[in-house]
């Protein structure tokens, strides 16, 4: 039987923990990391979060987005989001991540419920 879960689920959702390098890691939702410094002087602007995609054309439409919201990001092949084979790493503002972290856990918490209905119709 196959599970209804992938393995984008397995991320340990809102736990903290260490990247190496000073660095903390934090899933926000299963396609947003959060990473800081917190014990770096002005480890505020140092904060970055990483956005994870599929396809890469999904990541340059979310990419134009951001551009024109004047955001600082860089989209790339996964470096730290290695469940995504794309992903956009988003500089500085991290309360849009926070928003699409809950967005993101919305449709997730949609797709779950969705499954179990038609887990239990059959």
């Amino acid at each position: 039987m196959n599970s209804p879960f992938s393995m984008q689920d397995v991320v340990p959702v809102g736990r903290f923990f260490s990247m190496g390098g000073g660095r903390v890691g934090q899933y926000l939702s299963t396609r947003v990391l959060s990473v800081r410094t917190p014990f770096r002087r002005y480890a505020r602007s140092s904060e970055v979060c990483y956005l994870g995609f599929e396809k890469f054309s999904q990541a340059q439409k979310f990419a134009q987005s951001l551009a024109s919201s004047g955001m600082r990001f860089s989209v790339q092949k996964s470096q730290v989001l290695t469940q995504f084979p794309y992903e956009i790493k988003l500089s500085g503002d991290t309360e849009t991540a926070r928003r699409l972290a809950y967005w993101d856990r919305k449709d997730h918490d949609r797709a779950i419920v969705a499954s179990h209905k038609s887990a239990i119709a059959a």
